[in-house]
């Protein structure tokens, strides 16, 4: 026997194996690896992402103006009276969307109340908001910086 065979009958296996030329598959050849276009490419996807952040935190980001419900008063037919803080920069003027909504969801009545430029930065609003139907809400969407 040419074989070498251990105490329990396997054969070892030996480190310089070959297999016949077509039995298992033509060998692949080892792929050449590209660092250079690895790391090209990984610079490439992380600055577009730092410039999708930068631009969508200056679209949807930290607000200079920003506003709270204090409550509304729908007592008086065909109108909601919304009252609302508003915190602004001293000396700039600001806008805020007021709504108003029936049981059903729908949107009765809808404005948009500009606040003046001066020089508070607290200023407490009462705004008589007309609507269509009987509102069940009041409330105060968004304030916006006035240019």
């Amino acid at each position: 026997m040419t074989e070498m065979q251990t105490t329990d009958g396997r054969v070892p296996r030996t480190a310089d194996a070959t297999f016949p030329d077509g039995r298992y598959g033509r060998r692949r050849e080892a792929e050449r690896r590209r660092p250079a276009v690895t790391a090209a490419l990984t610079i490439v996807v992380v600055l577009a992402g730092l410039v999708a952040a930068w631009r969508l935190s200056e679209l949807y980001g930290q607000n200079e103006v920003s506003e709270r419900l204090l409550g509304f008063d729908d007592s008086v037919a065909g109108q909601v009276t919304v009252e609302f803080e508003v915190y602004k920069p001293a000396g700039e003027g600001a806008t805020c969307a007021v709504r108003s909504r029936d049981m059903a969801g729908a949107e009765i009545g809808y404005a948009e109340v500009e606040i003046p430029a001066d020089d508070a930065t607290h200023v407490v609003m009462s705004y008589p908001l007309a609507v269509e139907g009987v509102p069940n809400t009041g409330e105060v969407l968004r304030c916006w910086q006035t240019d």
